[in-house]
């Protein structure tokens, strides 16, 4: 009996992360990059505003972050979280099918980003976050208080939204 047990508890484990596509998988391990190891990272973000040609106003607003990081204490990485994965995959699955771009009522923090195949830029794109006053999406990705992550991504919204993440943390 105890075997089984054993065996149940190390399937469920599997099949509760076998569900991530790899570029989902890449999210989570990227994020968690920049929490554990934040003075580090600091050498992606040009090479992101390079890739972009990033404005003036982005690369100000770059400088922030980099600072930040550069001053930032290692954080703990973020654990899968199957129930947040659903509540991502719910809530992607309605902005593809009502071709809306708004956050879900849920009571987990989130962060929707499209534009990026690359789960490095997405990340960095959510980090520098440019145009958002309160650094809301930075917030939730180097928040020390969260501990569990989910993130759904779908390939093609339309043909104006391609490369489209979904992602909550609690």
């Amino acid at each position: 009996m105890r075997k089984l047990l054993i065996f149940a508890f190390l399937t469920s484990s599997f099949f509760a992360f076998a569900q991530l596509k790899p570029i989902e998988q890449e999210i989570l391990d990227e994020i968690n990059l920049v929490r554990t190891n934040p003075e580090d990272y600091v050498q992606y973000i040009d090479e992101f505003l390079d890739f972009w040609s990033s404005g003036e106003g982005e690369r100000k607003t770059a400088e922030e972050l980099k600072n930040v990081l550069s001053n930032m204490q290692p954080l703990a990485p973020l654990k899968y979280s199957e129930d947040l994965y659903k509540s991502c995959q719910q809530h992607a699955n309605y902005l593809k099918r009502t071709k809306k771009f708004e956050h879900s009522k849920t009571t987990n923090a989130e962060n929707i980003q499209y534009g990026n195949e690359s789960a490095r830029f997405a990340v960095i794109d959510l980090l520098i976050d440019h145009g958002v006053a309160d650094r809301g999406h930075r917030k939730n990705l180097l928040n020390p208080i969260f501990r569990y992550f989910g993130v759904y991504y779908i390939e093609k919204v339309d043909d104006d939204y391609l490369h489209l993440f979904v992602q909550q943390f609690r």
